[in-house]
């Protein structure tokens, strides 16, 4: 009978085999990442090649440089306005994935497209994205240029952003916020946007592609760099016969280290007053009601600062109380007339209503079209303040 002295050591061989292929690095799998938008996805107004342009390919190196395996897809279309983008996103979701970038709006105020259509719009691509088994970060549309032929002043940028922040932020995803990180850069339009004289929206230069690449970067790595910002607000910028008496209500998110509700407040024609507060630490709603009635042009501001530090102080609404008169040709409302509304009269100038140049602002006698009788209005009280 043959003695089994060895089995003891292969069973002990076998052992040591099975303990080193459960203590061996398993290989990383690779994320991947759909960035889907337009033009800004796209990468126009780069100076990189195509192909190395946009903010795709630079969020794919600083995520791989920070050791990430990653496969980062870019899905811009120039031009698409999001009933397009809620077109083609079946086709693009059907290619798999595992995190899904949603950047999109910036041009719908051009083609007369609602709030509630755009809203509705990219509620509908992130859930369809979700059900494809994709996690969703939403994505603000960065600062429209002064020059832009359409909103040129941010109002209706602004108040979509909120309802891109509201829509994040009650669905419990993430969001990049590329129009408060471009906001904070000094004379941005100057140094990260793309010097093109025909460029009828704002797009970002090589940096500023640099800047909207480390955004989308920060959030994934979790990363807070980003203060509290508005959300819906009451009365809403831009808004005309505003009651005297009216209640002011923003609703205040942070999508990083949470409010500090304590060093958060608003600011009322320059005045920091004392607003109530509720909520928690992601989204707050601050509340005001003036003790006296408001009149003219009133300045809506917003002071406030996360649990991180990042602070903010910046106005985020003008309006125009009921029973107060602008001053003709104060095209921004800002209570004086003066080059920069005679800028956007001129942007505008020769355009009918329906057309995408037309400003209503600029229309001072309201005859459905920019000409030489709403400049000569505009002339007559330049220089003038309310």
């Amino acid at each position: 009978m043959r003695a089994r002295r060895c089995s003891v050591p292969l069973i002990l061989l076998g052992l040591l085999g099975f303990a080193f292929a459960a203590v061996s690095p398993v290989a990383a799998q690779t994320t991947r990442y759909i960035c889907f938008g337009d033009s800004i996805t796209d990468g126009v107004g780069d100076t990189l090649p195509e192909g190395e342009r946009g903010y795709p390919v630079r969020l794919d190196t600083l995520l791989s440089n920070a050791g990430r395996a990653v496969e980062v897809v870019e899905e811009g279309v120039p031009g698409e306005d999001t009933p397009e983008g809620l077109s083609r996103i079946d086709s693009v979701l059907a290619t798999g994935g595992d995190v899904f970038l949603l950047m999109e709006g910036t041009n719908d105020p051009s083609g007369n497209i609602s709030f509630e259509t755009t809203r509705f719009n990219l509620a509908e691509m992130a859930t369809r994205a979700e059900a494809a088994g994709f996690a969703v970060i939403h994505a603000t549309t960065i600062p429209r240029i002064p020059t832009a032929n359409r909103d040129p002043d941010n109002i209706e940028n602004r108040q979509l952003n909120g309802e891109i922040r509201n829509l994040a932020g009650t669905e419990g995803r993430d969001l990049a916020d590329p129009f408060e990180v471009f906001g904070a850069v000094p004379d941005a339009f100057a140094a990260i946007y793309w010097d093109n004289p025909d460029d009828a929206v704002g797009h970002p230069n090589a940096a500023g592609y640099d800047l909207m690449a480390e955004a989308f970067a920060n959030v994934i790595r979790g990363i807070d760099t980003v203060p509290p910002v508005h959300g819906r607000m009451t009365p809403d910028d831009g808004d005309d016969a505003v009651s005297p008496g009216v209640e002011i209500e923003v609703e205040v998110w942070d999508f990083g280290s949470g409010v500090d509700a304590t060093n958060t407040t608003l600011v009322v024609n320059g005045t920091v007053v004392e607003a109530g507060s509720t909520g928690g630490e992601t989204r707050r709603l601050l509340t005001y009601q003036p003790p006296t009635a408001l009149s003219g042009v009133v300045t809506l501001g917003l002071r406030a600062q996360d649990r991180d530090g990042n602070a903010t102080n910046q106005q985020i609404a003008a309006f125009t109380v009921q029973g107060n008169t602008v001053l003709s040709g104060d095209v921004d409302r800002d209570g004086r007339v003066s080059g920069v509304d005679l800028v956007r009269l001129a942007l505008a100038f020769g355009a009918r209503r329906g057309e995408d140049r037309y400003d209503r602002a600029a229309d001072l006698n309201t005859d459905d079209r920019v000409d030489g009788d709403d400049l000569a209005i505009l002339a007559n009280n330049f220089g003038r303040s309310q």
